[in-house]
């Protein structure tokens, strides 16, 4: 007899949740060990790493938050699940949107195939498809979802490549020898793309300005939006009693950082939107950039002085008359090390770009 097709909501709701054991040593095993490691054994033990929170394996962050930082995965993300609600800012790609939506639900205990809605607050930090991929599986299930409004027409021009990134993920989980606990989400994700529209993906309410203030499960968090930069919807999420902010790809830490004039990206108002973003920051304040790993609000000075080096070296040429097909070929020492090399010609061509116009 034939087997059916494991779906995302015949999976239990707890299936992928880690759990942990501890064992004891015996008493005569005890006994037998020499005092000097028996005294190591009852010092205090040393401050433990919290384990990795569900499916995607999350790293807590503080009580009840969590993040993604993995260049593998997408757009970071960050959750807060708190009160039985959650807030979700970005969603990766297609394929992992059910694991993100799993991982949300279980932490609300919310039993997804119970409900057509649970209590989880989605924000995409922009229209970028390694950040709204999973929005389609989200979207829909969500009791509320936010994004710029400047994103929503480009979300929803981008039904054709959310389905091809859903019925691709199956493959592209095998390709990189990823967690198999996530291939039945990825399996869903190709099966459920056929039903997609233009519609699903495309949050519901629009932000045009900054400001917008939120309470999820008590948390307060306050969504920003400073003008054009890596695009012209950017959008800030600052936790304000957390000390946290999440930049989305205004900051990417350690990396290029992907320009795309297409969507009106522009290098001096980019660094316009960091210098804002930064005022939200102390020195322990804990800044989640789009892409690379969470640190503190130095990585925000350092994208700032990425910008600036890179106009000054870029005018410094144009004024020198050096064509622009030379200019994009060329480095100087503030890129060096950084990784999207790939991506590095790029941003030479769209700031030359700028300056020029």
């Amino acid at each position: 007899m034939p087997t059916r097709q494991t779906t995302m909501h015949d999976l239990n709701r707890r299936a992928f949740l880690t759990h942990t054991t501890r064992g004891g040593l015996a008493l005569s095993a005890l006994a037998a060990m020499p005092m000097s490691t028996l005294g190591r054994m009852l010092q205090p033990a040393a401050k433990e790493e919290p384990l990795p929170v569900g499916v995607l394996g999350w790293k807590t962050l503080q009580k009840d938050i969590y993040a993604i930082a993995d260049q593998t995965m997408g757009g970071n993300t960050l959750l807060v699940a708190s009160q039985g609600q959650a807030l979700l800012v970005d969603t990766k790609y297609p394929y992992l949107g059910g694991a993100i939506l799993n991982d949300a639900a279980n932490l609300i205990n919310a039993d997804i195939p119970a409900n057509d809605s649970i209590e989880l607050t989605l924000i995409n930090t922009h229209h970028h498809g390694d950040h709204t991929g999973g929005n389609a599986i989200i979207v829909p299930i969500a009791s509320a979802s936010y994004a710029h409004a400047n994103a929503l027409p480009r979300i929803k021009s981008q039904l054709e490549r959310y389905v091809q990134g859903a019925k691709a993920g199956p493959s592209e989980l095998a390709r990189n020898k990823a967690d198999e606990k996530l291939m039945p989400f990825a399996k869903s994700a190709a099966e459920a793309s056929k039903a997609w529209t233009e519609k699903t993906a495309v949050p519901k309410i629009a932000i045009s300005g900054s400001g917008t203030t939120l309470s999820i499960g008590g948390i307060t968090l306050v969504i920003n939006h400073y003008g054009s930069g890596h695009t012209d919807n950017d959008l800030v999420i600052h936790l304000p009693d957390h000390n946290i902010v999440h930049t989305g790809d205004l900051v990417f830490n350690g990396l290029h950082p992907y320009f795309d004039p297409s969507a009106n990206a522009s290098a001096n108002g980019w660094i316009e939107s960091l210098r804002q973003t930064r005022k939200l920051c102390n020195a322990e304040t804990t800044v989640i950039p789009g892409h690379g790993p969470i640190a503190g609000p130095e990585i925000i000075d350092t994208q700032i002085k990425y910008f600036e080096s890179l106009i000054a070296s870029i005018q410094a040429e144009i004024e020198k008359g050096t064509p622009k097909e030379e200019i994009v070929e060329m480095s100087w020492d503030f890129m060096n090390g950084l990784g999207f090399e790939q991506i590095r010609s790029r941003i030479i061509s769209g700031v030359y770009d700028e300056l020029s116009a």
